[in-house]
């Protein structure tokens, strides 16, 4: 069983959880934007003849990561925006008295911002993924130095 009291007792639980929550927030947004300009430089570079790829699984490559990473950062930022609504109305339910019913929506919030994370992750490893065959294209070039 919750302990009600230990959510209606301590608001100091929810005003920090909600700096965090605009924090993580900022975050996936700096991410997102980050790899929007990566996309729109690469198309410009692209049109401009400046970047070339060997063949079309290179192409193909590039492009499976940038597709997989905007969805992922897109369920990220819904989730954490969906949390940051969930910690409001939480702190709404507690501040006009409903512990109960500010604990289950605390607890979605919660629930929310695990699943935020767990995407936030396999971004990242998408991420990696991607540095790593750049990486393994870089040292092929070490013997043209």
């Amino acid at each position: 069983m919750p302990n009600f009291e230990l959510f209606s007792n301590n608001i100091t639980l929810y005003g920090n959880m909600f700096f965090a929550s605009t924090i993580y927030i900022t975050l996936v947004i700096a991410r997102y934007a980050t790899l929007a300009k990566l996309i729109r430089d690469s198309r410009a570079n692209i049109e401009n003849d400046k970047l070339k790829f060997n063949n079309q699984d290179e192409y193909s490559f590039h492009l499976s990561h940038y597709e997989k990473r905007l969805k992922l950062l897109r369920y990220t930022l819904y989730l954490t925006l969906f949390a940051g609504i969930a910690l409001c109305a939480s702190l709404l339910f507690l501040l006009m008295k409903f512990a109960i019913i500010s604990s289950l929506i605390f607890g979605l919030y919660l629930v929310l911002v695990l699943a935020a994370l767990v995407t936030l992750v396999y971004e990242l490893a998408v991420s990696f993924e991607a540095l790593t065959e750049h990486l393994e294209i870089m040292r092929g070039w070490k013997d043209k130095f």
